[in-house]
């Protein structure tokens, strides 16, 4: 079965489909093709805009394209969607940091913690110290 271009198939449909395996287009039912083609159109990457000017400028060596599309902004539900996932990554990420760093912080903190104590001469469990349980002892 093959795509016949015609006006109802656009270039950006018969590109897609042109990419599929030529053994396995050929398998397809026209319902497959419709249906194939129904997709494409539905997720096609642009829309119709009221402005769609499209040139190239000539210049000596090079030769310049421009866009100039211009219409009605549809993308806030996407533009919303994208700053929540943002949102949760740089949460995630301050999480993660905060966690790794309070990992690395808590052994520091336990050892000044433990100084200050023999320092200043305090015994929680008189006879039992630290350097009993790490092999120090005399």
């Amino acid at each position: 079965m093959t795509i016949k271009i015609d006006q109802y198939t656009d270039a950006f449909t018969h590109h897609v489909y042109q990419q599929i395996d030529p053994k396995v287009r050929v398998t397809f039912t026209p319902s497959q093709v419709t249906a194939i083609e129904n997709a494409i159109r539905a997720s096609r990457p642009y829309q119709k805009h009221p402005i769609d000017m499209r040139g190239v400028i000539p210049l000596y060596f090079l030769r310049v394209y421009f866009v100039l599309l211009m219409g009605r902004d549809k993308r806030s539900q996407t533009r919303n969607k994208e700053e929540f996932r943002r949102k949760k990554a740089a949460m995630g990420s301050a999480l993660a940091s905060m966690y790794a760093v309070i990992c690395m912080m808590l052994p520091v903190l336990l050892l000044v913690l433990y100084t200050i104590k023999a320092v200043v001469g305090i015994d929680f469990f008189e006879g039992i110290h630290l350097s009993d349980f790490l092999g120090w002892g005399y």
